[in-house]
């Protein structure tokens, strides 16, 4: 392509020296060359390169820019020159204070922010709107919208998109999103950490950060990134893009950011909602499935119902001892089953132990100072000058001292649920459930007979389970002998045979009519005008999880009750 004449009154030198590159004029055969001088790339003021679909714009003193939209930017560019050459004919001094403001605008800013030259931030404002309006239509999920973020106009150049949301009272944050625009990325992160990052975003009045900044955040890639935050009452949160570069961003940029985010905060909420909505669902239906008695959840317009696994189709309507009706038409039915709500027992157990235990352990705590001065002064006393009857007595009060740490420290042992089981003597069961019934039994005469050598053999089983289970009969035998006018007896006997062990409590008091043996082991029968009628339940729930049993026997004599417990051995 030729240049076209200049002007007689110009010199051709006054032109700006351009070079295009060839396929530039191929793409463009009607370039109008009239207002400058095309010259080879070594002698030219400013050289227009095609770079694939983006322009590159070389400058003599070796700056350079780098634009997008390649065919609307070199229209753009050479439109602008022919503008100035309207105006006054297109000098080396002219153009410098032509390229002088493509650089400061262009560069510096609308190449970042993916603009065209010609373009400004306003003029993106209704594709930014139509552009979020589209992807929050499109988007179902946070990781969706979070990816197709990355393709509103001015984060085209961005390589990820990500979220770090903390639900209120959750124990940890959650960083997901997109990173290298398709890689996938989930993590979560410490409250405290989210705390510091997140008040770090909303103090800060650039908002434009490094990662090198939030080391503790672990943020899946390093370089500069932007963010905003987020607050609702049912959650906080921090959006984040990055370049995967450490430029520094532009003020329009920032804005741009944070108007887009504001733009779609609506669309935020309504996908946390939707998605930890579905999550407590899911946890909910867990809860309910695994729930220790029989229920029904009922739908009274369909009829449909949710049933968990402990119903069974043998289960009719005048089981159910609870009932409510909730929110909407659904309705809530419990059933009452002898054979599995001792499931609901065990629970309670559990609660009942575990609670005794957090007392037991306040109460070592509180005692062991006071008895730790009271020994400590009574060693100091024996060794002062004092008469034998004096050291006697501090040597009597040590011991008591010794004991009452002991005891102590056994319950609180005792009262504590082990994580796994540990070979227990039978020898020490018995004495443990002795110690604890002492004080409902003290007139109450008792015999232990260990036949066979039975004393040592060793029980694979939680110590706390056995104790409990003896300890509930012989508390049940010295309330049921307290009134009698004879001596109250109680015998405890220790046998083996195979692989199970026998252990036999029986008393001399009233015993159990004929009628009522049946009903001893059913929820809340009972015998006592105060009792809960748990306690045989629980003790031989508790048997049967051990592998054992716990059953009445008849008394030959007619007199007393004689209940039996087996184990198994290790």
């Amino acid at each position: 392509m030729e240049n076209r004449s200049h002007p007689s009154n110009q010199e051709t030198s006054e032109y700006v020296k351009l070079f295009i590159d060839p396929q530039i004029l191929l793409d463009f055969d009607s370039l109008d060359t009239a207002f400058f001088t095309l010259t080879p790339a070594s002698e030219a003021k400013v050289s227009l390169l095609k770079r694939g679909d983006r322009l590159w714009v070389n400058f003599a003193d070796g700056e350079h820019c780098d634009f997008p939209y390649y065919l609307k930017n070199i229209r753009t560019l050479l439109d602008g020159m022919r503008l100035d050459h309207s105006i006054k004919a297109i000098t080396t001094e002219a153009f410098d204070g032509f390229i002088k403001t493509t650089q400061g605008i262009e560069k510096k800013v609308f190449s970042r922010v993916s603009l065209s030259p010609g373009e400004n931030v306003k003029d993106l404002w209704d594709e930014i709107i139509k552009k979020v309006n589209l992807i929050s239509s499109e988007s179902h999920s946070l990781r969706s919208l979070m990816e197709k973020l990355l393709d509103v106009p001015f984060l085209q150049k961005f390589e990820s998109s990500l979220i770090v949301l903390h639900l209120k009272g959750q124990t940890k944050a959650e960083l997901l999103g997109i990173i290298w625009r398709s890689e996938k990325t989930q993590s979560l992160i410490e409250v405290k950490d989210f705390n510091s990052f997140f008040n770090s975003i909303k103090k800060s009045k650039i908002k434009s950060f490094s990662s090198e900044t939030f080391s503790k955040m672990n943020l899946p890639f390093n370089g500069s990134f932007l963010a905003k935050e987020i607050m609702s009452k049912k959650y906080s949160m921090v959006a984040i893009v990055s370049r995967h570069d450490f430029l520094n961003y532009s003020k329009d940029e920032v804005e741009l950011f944070e108007t887009c985010i504001d733009l779609l905060q609506p669309h935020f909420e309504r996908l946390i909602d939707q998605e930890f909505s579905d999550k407590r669902i899911s946890e909910l239906r867990v809860c309910l499935k695994d729930f220790p008695l029989p229920l029904r959840i009922k739908d009274g317009v369909t009829g449909a119902s949710f049933l968990n696994d402990l119903y069974t189709s043998e289960l009719q309507d005048k089981d159910i001892f609870f009932n409510k009706k909730v929110q909407g038409p659904f309705t809530i039915d419990l059933y009452d089953s002898d054979e599995l709500r001792h499931y609901a027992f065990d629970l309670f157990h559990f609660q009942r132990i575990s609670l005794l235990g957090e007392l037991l352990n306040t109460l070592r705590h509180e005692l062991s100072n006071p008895l730790f001065g009271l020994k400590l002064g009574s060693q100091l006393f024996s060794m002062m000058d004092v008469n034998s009857d004096s050291k006697e007595l501090m040597h009597e009060i040590e011991k008591n001292i010794n004991r009452c740490q002991v005891i102590i420290e056994n319950f609180s042992n005792l009262y504590q649920v082990q994580s796994e089981n540990k070979p227990v003597s039978i020898k020490k069961i018995i004495d443990e459930a002795i110690v604890l019934s002492k004080s409902e039994g003290r007139e109450v005469r008792k015999s232990i007979v260990f036949q066979n050598n039975t004393q040592e053999v060793l029980l694979d089983v939680p110590l706390i389970f056995v104790v409990q289970i003896i300890f509930n009969l012989i508390v049940n035998a010295a309330q049921a002998m307290k009134a009698q006018p004879q001596p109250q007896e109680l015998k405890l006997i220790i046998d083996a045979e195979d692989q199970m062990v026998h252990i036999d409590i029986i008393d001399n008091g009233p015993g159990i009519s004929q009628d009522k043996i049946s009903q001893l082991f059913k929820p809340f029968f009972t015998t006592k005008p105060q009792g809960t009628g748990l306690g045989l339940v629980l003790s031989r729930n508790l048997a049967l999880k051990m592998g054992g049993n716990l059953e009445y026997l008849v008394n030959n004599s007619d007199k007393g009750a004689h209940f039996r417990l087996t184990l198994p051995k290790t």
